[in-house]
Parts: structure tokens; C-alpha cells; sequence
């Protein structure tokens, strides 16, 4: 009969009677991140990061896609592409990327949208295609290059055989090197605003070691997160660095309900004469159930439209999925840790009624 209840326990209630030591085996836990951070290191040092064309300048075309039909109705030898069709699509890309190699450059990211081309009045389906631009370009000599594409594109779909058949593709724009510069320099000025604002919130939540520890769980996240994007080549762009800022609320979400527990438990009276690790492990079990469902329910979301969105959404998603995982790990894991070792039991005063005055002698 007893060996019935036991094994009818709840989930709640097998993690609250485990007996596994978060705090004495942090020191494994460190391992794997560290060899994952090493890794990413070196490949830092030897080729660099991925970049998108946000940090190594660029340029954007869009082309008209004439999904309706209604300029093959002026001239009969121009292709209608439905890019709701995934051949295509892709047939579209192929005469796209024909275009551009011709003047060796390569596209880096495809996009659909729509457009709307008064001189023609005719509207519906187009695609965007970003290229990087040609090393040590200057802005004249890429926006003379960008002419020449502009034009070979309008040939290669056959919008040269009606008037104003240059309508048809339209010259986004350059982003040149220095704007990209700027994007670095802001991102990393937003990164470290974010930062020290969390560590003023959570030390004035609630102690500076908590704080502490929080900053040093979020560097861990972002360390791990930028090794793994170096690691599976990840294009690195300003959604990167969105996705590093949303990271940070993530990271932070579940180690506050940690924190918030222990802090209860430290006032409670209960752990007055026991160790900081006991009252961390405790504290970590008792909100263990509730930061495994929260992770899952965001990782599953995230995780779909990584899966299914296009490359920009993937380039935003991606790394969110890989810190929401981290950001679970160190802050169940690696965390209370880090508070069990730094922090220091305050005494408490005693009140000057408490203390009753000693009898006086007989003499």
C-alpha cells in the first residue's frame, strides 16, 4: 500500500521530496557551458561571426513579380510568377541570382511584399532581394553597380518590352559600412544600458549579491547564445541584437521567481541556523514546476516560428530559442549557486527592550 502512494506522488511533489543538490553540483554544470563558450571563443578568433548585410553594408532591389498577369496582357512574352508557388518562387530566385552573379555578387536573404507601380497602374506580388556589397566599394561606384543590376533585371524578366518597364524594379537603397558601424556601436550601448539597468532592479529588489548573481546568469546566456550562433554559422544582424535584448527578460523572468522564493525563505525564520545552499536548493525546487511550463510554453512558440517563419524571422528566432534553453539552465542551475557562495547571512540586532537588565548582586 505504501509503495502505491509513493509512486502516486505528483510532479510537484517528487521534485519537492528529491534530494538532488543543485548547489554542490553546480560546478558541473558550469562544464558544459564553458566548453561551449571556449569553442565559440576560438572560432571568434579564427573566422569571425557570420555578418548580414545590417553590419557589412549592402544593398536592396525589390522586382515585380506580375503574379495577376496583367503586364503578360501588354506584351505577351513577359512571365507571370505567382510567388505563392513554390516553383515559382524559386524560378524567380534562379533568374534573380543569374543577374547578380553576372556581376559577382550573391543574394543574402529573399523576401515577399507587395508593390504597387503607379506608372504601369498595375499592383500585387514582389520580392526583395538583399545582396552584400563588393569589398572596399565606394557608395558612387555602388550605386553605379546597382544601375547596371537594375537594368540587367528589368531585361532578365522581359519589363524591357513595355514603356516605363524600369517601374518594375526599384532600388531600395545602400546601406553603406558607416551606417553599419553606427548599428554596432548603439546595439552594444543598448546591450550594456539593459544590463545595468537589471542589476540596479534586482539589487534594489532584493540584495546586491542576488543582483550580482543575475548579471553573471545573463552574461552566461549571452556568451553561450553568440558561441552556438558562431558555431551553426547563424547570420548575425540587428534582429541578432533584438533578439540578445529580448533575451535578457527572458533570462531574468525565471531567476526572479528563484530569488523572490528565496527571499521568502530567508525571512520565514525556518533556515535561520542552515546553510545558504539549503535554503537556494529548497527555494529552486519549490518554483522548479512552474519555470519548467513557462520555458516550455515560450520554447514550443518560438521554436514553431523559427521552423516556419521566413530568414529574417528565423534570424530573429533562432537565437531566442537557444537563449530561452540557456537562460532556464543557469537560472535553475548555475544561479543559486552563485548566491548560496556569496551571500552573507545579515545578524540580526536585538532590540534594546529585549534585553532584560541583569539582577544585582547582594552585597
Amino acid at each position: 500500500m505504501n509503495k502505491y502512494k509513493k509512486s502516486r506522488l505528483s510532479f510537484d511533489e517528487k521534485i519537492a521530496t528529491s534530494k538532488f543538490d543543485y548547489c554542490k553540483n553546480m560546478k558541473w554544470f558550469i562544464i558544459a557551458p564553458l566548453a561551449i563558450i571556449l569553442v565559440g571563443l576560438i572560432l571568434f578568433c579564427t573566422i569571425g561571426f557570420n555578418l548580414g548585410m545590417d553590419f557589412t553594408g549592402g544593398s536592396i532591389m525589390t522586382v515585380y513579380a506580375n503574379n495577376d498577369g496583367a503586364l503578360t496582357q501588354i506584351d505577351n512574352r513577359i512571365e507571370s510568377f505567382d510567388i505563392n508557388n513554390k516553383d515559382d518562387y524559386n524560378k524567380m530566385q534562379e533568374k534573380i541570382s543569374k543577374v547578380l552573379s553576372s556581376h559577382g555578387l550573391n543574394a543574402s536573404v529573399y523576401q515577399t511584399t507587395t508593390m504597387e507601380i503607379n506608372d504601369l497602374g498595375v499592383s500585387g506580388q514582389g520580392v526583395i532581394v538583399k545582396y552584400k556589397n563588393a569589398d572596399g566599394a565606394k557608395t558612387s561606384e555602388i550605386e553605379d553597380l546597382n544601375k547596371e543590376i537594375k537594368a540587367d533585371l528589368v531585361k532578365e524578366f522581359g519589363y524591357d518590352f513595355i514603356t516605363n518597364g524600369e517601374s518594375t524594379v526599384t532600388n531600395g537603397g545602400v546601406i553603406t559600412p558607416s551606417a553599419s558601424s553606427e548599428l554596432i556601436m548603439k546595439s552594444f550601448i543598448a546591450l550594456l544600458v539593459a544590463l545595468a539597468l537589471i542589476l540596479i532592479y534586482v539589487a534594489f529588489r532584493f540584495e546586491f549579491t542576488s543582483g550580482l548573481a543575475t548579471v553573471l546568469a545573463i552574461f552566461h546566456d549571452l556568451l553561450v547564445t553568440t558561441s552556438l550562433v558562431l558555431m551553426f554559422r547563424i547570420t548575425v544582424n540587428s534582429s541578432f541584437i533584438a533578439a540578445l535584448v529580448t533575451i535578457l527578460g527572458y533570462t531574468i523572468n525565471n531567476t526572479i521567481v528563484i530569488f523572490d522564493r528565496i527571499r521568502e525563505n530567508t525571512k520565514s525564520g525556518k533556515f535561520d541556523k542552515m546553510p545558504n545552499t539549503v535554503i537556494a536548493n529548497t527555494s529552486v525546487k519549490e518554483t522548479l514546476t512552474r519555470s519548467i511550463f513557462t520555458t516550455l510554453t515560450t520554447f514550443v512558440t518560438i521554436a514553431l516560428v523559427a521552423i516556419i517563419g521566413v530568414q529574417d524571422i528565423r534570424d530573429f528566432a533562432i537565437p531566442i530559442v537557444i537563449g530561452i534553453v540557456s537562460g532556464f539552465y543557469s537560472s535553475v542551475f548555475i544561479t543559486p549557486g552563485l548566491w548560496a557562495i556569496a551571500h552573507k547571512p545579515r545578524k540580526k540586532k536585538i532590540k534594546q527592550q529585549d534585553v532584560k537588565p541583569e539582577p544585582k548582586k547582594a552585597a
